[in-house]
């Protein structure tokens, strides 16, 4: 039994580990404040070294990462046993990405909000599109080359990383 308690701690703190390391890693590939459309990964980046730098040096220590990695455990081990199970682990990661999609929709929600007045109008949703920035050669129309053209991520800028559908995933570390 206290086998299985040390396998399962081990495997949660591993993954816990490659998630902190993955948005850590990312985090220093260059931070682009701002969410932009094209093919960057963009504020994620910013808002990761941001939460992990709590010093505000601009670069995240080992102390840092391990503090917040500390952190993160201590939140998923729900009943505080100084063990993370599976289901204290899912339930953990399911807690993070309903805060992903809540922020998301939020930033998704103030781009439309064109005027910050708490509504969007169907002039705001239409414009938010912005079409005219999308057909690059002006003829009235939008082609797959012209939306590939527009973002230098896998998916053109469109629904890929740093578009307007991202998750932000860049702080796929399972912490916030």
């Amino acid at each position: 039994m206290a086998n299985k308690a040390l396998i399962t701690a081990l495997v949660a703190g591993m993954a816990l580990t490659t998630g902190a390391i993955a948005g850590v890693g990312t985090a220093f590939a260059g931070s682009h404040e701002g969410r932009g459309h094209g093919g960057g990964h963009g504020g994620g980046h910013g808002r990761m070294l941001e939460k992990l730098d709590t010093d505000k040096d601009g670069s995240v220590s080992k102390a840092e990462y391990e503090a917040k990695r500390a952190a993160d455990f201590t939140v998923a081990d729900a009943n505080k046993d100084g063990n993370v199970t599976q289901d204290e682990l899912k339930a953990f990661h399911e807690k993070k990405m309903a805060e992903r999609k809540a922020n998301r929709e939020k930033r998704m929600y103030d781009h439309l909000d064109a005027n910050n007045d708490g509504k969007v109008t169907k002039d705001e949703f239409a414009s938010a599109g912005k079409f005219d920035r999308m057909d690059k050669n002006n003829d009235g129309k939008i082609t797959a080359d012209e939306m590939h053209r527009r973002g230098k991520g896998p998916h053109g800028g469109y629904g890929g990383p740093g578009g307007p559908d991202d998750d932000d995933d860049s702080d796929t570390a399972p912490s916030e």
